[in-house]
């Protein structure tokens, strides 16, 4: 399976998982059934990646199980809250029922019973009444569920009283009430003038906003718009021009005539009554000079009638109850709305140094993909990735170097959308110089890692972002300061998700540098735990800054002129210099190669041997024995052969064929043949030399990862040129 196609297909798995995570914490036994359909979908598609399926078929039918069990019940729920916000309870079955039946859960089943009732008996209201409140006595959440339904049947029929009746229980606190049946409680006690308990439970609903799983832009929409019915009510007029100045986009879901329309009624209440009047009036007059009588227009007048009617009651009797509940409790809901405001404005990140970075990288790693090819060893070399070889040979700068390396542009992706999604959070917390300096010494150190772990070649930011992640869970584990701005309260789970997910898949895919990922991970959680103390000390933190930013511009000007001046000496092979004798104790073969080349432990036989080096480069030299057939008739049945063998490989494709051709520098009969192939996605040379001494054939057969097998020139004639036996 293409590399591509495995990772697209381990994100999935990864969403699945955390989907199934998440429901597992919400209640096994209610969503059993759509937990285990997940768990069903999650070992298949690991079996697909398992048993290396075609990439195009795992990942069609990994997308297919995810359209049918996640996206369609998304989209179905989304349709029935819409209807439910539109009383629209009749129209709810067909939704409910393909959903219960995709997403298999006990709670969906429940929707669909009483969406299938709200069918049924849609014309009966008291027969539907009575047959939702059969349903109750189950137990939470299935009760909160079917309550909400009644709270909507009663509130259709404008039954403000009823919806206590069954909402609110006398023993019950307003905390233990759902976020939804707070919603319509406060909107009953406002109907039905019970002041006090709406300004307690409007209160409760306010500190709801942030609990569990769901505090999505629908269930915030809906605080706000009920926050202003509330405010218009109780005619608290300077609290309810800020909430309208804040431009809420919760406020301008709703039509611009109910907005000025519930202004004119705050503006009564508050005590102007004139003023109030008039915006009512002008707002009832608007909408009735239009072709068609707006739908909004019948609930105004009576709203209006309503208030204009009683004005001489209200105020001698509701007006001080509500100046008086102002006095007691707006400053105390002011607090909690401030803090709700506080909380949106700490999950605002900064990002400056986040963004920066990651352009940086995506334009450097695009632009070398685009002139080099990121999958030749040769190339790889030139352009800066990170060797365990090269780096213990002195060539330090390719620990900063590879971090703006990558192999493929999902690779480059999956790092950027990894730097997206930790960067902003440390860099708001510690600063961007922290950032950078806990960023670039963690990929440092996983460069580190990767070459004690011997990794011919390894590229990539992933050390670095992995650092951040071990920092973001370290700094929310210890409560740093400012480890509030780490998102919301399941941003913990989240980041431990995450990291299992990127141990199992460095565990798995044998191309992935875990090496250079767990040491990442190690330097970004050790760093974090030193940044502790600094955390909490303004002083210390910027003096830490002032150290990171001038590590970080060390470190990258010492590695941008290291590799200058390297390359002006030539980057390996072509600048290897130092040879070994390598000898055969067997056979007596004798030839010269790099010192970095070793032989193959246990490769020695009587008619050859194989040698290494340090980029998987393989040399097997073989003794063909005598012969007395002509040199060019041995040369052609050879290269006829040999490219059969490579046309009939089902895992290579032959890309061209060059040669035979003579080695004019040989002091022997020296041919060459090179093969261009690809295998494993990348380019692939395979050269052999031919060397005919007194009717011995000896075999030379290069296989180097690279297209551009010149660069190997010096090192295979030095080595062929060297072959004695003795």
């Amino acid at each position: 399976m293409e590399l591509a196609y495995r990772f697209i297909i381990y994100i999935l798995i990864a969403n699945i998982g955390y989907m199934i995570f998440s429901l597992f914490k919400r209640g096994f036994r209610h969503y059993s059934g759509y937990i285990s359909q997940l768990f069903f979908l999650l070992c298949l598609m690991i079996v697909l990646v398992a048993r290396d399926i075609s990439g195009s078929v795992a990942l069609s039918v990994s997308l297919t199980g995810i359209f049918i069990l996640v996206l369609l019940p998304i989209f179905l729920q989304r349709r029935i809250d819409a209807l439910m916000a539109e009383n629209r309870i009749d129209e709810i079955e067909p939704y409910a029922r393909w959903k219960a039946n995709l997403a298999w859960s006990e709670l969906n089943a429940h929707m669909h019973e009483i969406a299938r009732l709200a069918s049924e008996f849609s014309s009966d209201n008291n027969r539907l009444e009575a047959e939702i409140r059969s349903l109750l006595s189950r137990g939470e959440p299935y009760d909160s569920m079917t309550r909400i339904f009644l709270g909507l049947i009663h509130f259709n029929n404008r039954n403000f009283e009823a919806i206590i009746n069954d909402l609110r229980e006398q023993d019950r606190h307003f905390a233990e009430h759902s976020f939804e049946e707070l919603l319509y409680l406060v909107r009953a006690f406002l109907e039905t003038t019970r002041y006090e308990e709406a300004v307690k439970a409007q209160i409760v609903l306010e500190s709801k906003i942030n609990e569990g799983d769901d505090a999505s832009p629908d269930k915030h929409a809906n605080l706000v718009i009920s926050r202003m019915i509330f405010l218009a009510f109780l005619g608290w007029i300077d609290e309810f021009e800020k909430l309208m100045s804040r431009q809420d986009m919760g406020i301008f879901r709703l039509p611009e005539p109910l907005r000025v329309f519930w202004r004119g009624v705050c503006l009564f209440n508050s005590g102007r009554y004139e003023e109030g009047e008039k915006i009512m009036a002008e707002v009832m007059k608007g909408l009735a000079d239009e072709d068609e009588e707006d739908a909004m227009l019948p609930f105004m007048r009576k709203r209006f009638f309503s208030l204009v009617e009683n004005r001489e009651f209200f105020d001698r009797r509701v007006l001080p109850q509500l100046k008086s509940l102002h006095e007691k409790h707006a400053e105390e809901l002011v607090t909690i709305i401030g803090s709700e405001e506080n909380a949106a404005a700490v999950n605002v990140y900064k990002e400056t140094a986040s963004s920066i970075l990651g352009w940086l990288t995506m334009v450097v790693s695009a632009t070398l993909m685009m002139v080099y090819n990121v999958e030749d060893v040769i190339d790889l070399v030139k352009i800066g990735a990170n060797s365990s070889f090269l780096v213990s040979n002195g060539e330090y700068f390719r620990l900063f170097t590879y971090q703006f390396v990558h192999i493929g542009w999902v690779h480059l992706l999956m790092n950027l959308v990894a730097l997206k999604f930790f960067g902003p959070p440390i860099e708001t917390v510690a600063g961007w110089p922290i950032f950078l300096g806990i960023y670039f010494t963690c990929g440092v150190v996983g460069g580190l890692a990767a070459v004690y772990a011997g990794q011919p070649l390894s590229a990539g930011a992933s050390a670095a972002v992995l650092g951040l992640l071990s920092a973001a869970i370290i700094f929310e584990l210890f409560k740093v300061k400012g480890s509030e701005k780490l998102a919301s309260r399941n941003n913990f789970s989240t980041l431990i998700f995450i990291l299992i997910i990127n141990l199992v898949i460095g565990a798995v895919e044998k191309i992935v540098d875990n090496s250079a990922h767990l040491g990442g991970l190690a330097a970004g959680a050790a760093l974090a735990f030193a940044l502790i103390p600094v955390m909490n000390s303004t002083i210390l933190k910027r003096l830490a800054g002032f150290f990171s930013v001038w590590f970080c511009l060390f470190l990258g000007l010492f590695s941008l002129l290291q590799m200058y001046n390297l390359d002006s000496q030539n980057f390996y092979p072509a600048g290897v210099s130092q040879f070994k004798q390598c000898r055969n104790s067997i056979s007596g073969l004798n030839f010269a190669i790099p010192e970095s080349w070793q032989l193959e432990p246990e490769s020695e036989t009587a008619t050859g041997m194989t040698v290494v080096g340090p980029f998987k480069e393989k040399l097997t030299v073989l003794l063909a024995g005598n012969s007395d057939e002509p040199a060019e008739k041995i040369m052609l049945e050879y290269v006829n052969q040999r490219t059969r063998e490579i046309e009939e490989s089902s895992d290579v494709m032959l890309n061209s064929t060059r040669g035979p051709e003579l080695v004019a520098s040989a002091t022997r009969p020296t041919y060459r043949v090179r093969w261009q192939i690809t295998a494993g996605g990348g380019p692939m040379s395979v050269v052999d030399y031919l060397v005919f001494d007194d009717k011995i054939l000896y075999l030379f057969r290069y296989f180097i990862g690279t297209a551009k097998d010149e660069a190997y020139n010096a090192i295979m004639n030095r080595s062929v040129s060297t072959l004695s036996l003795n």
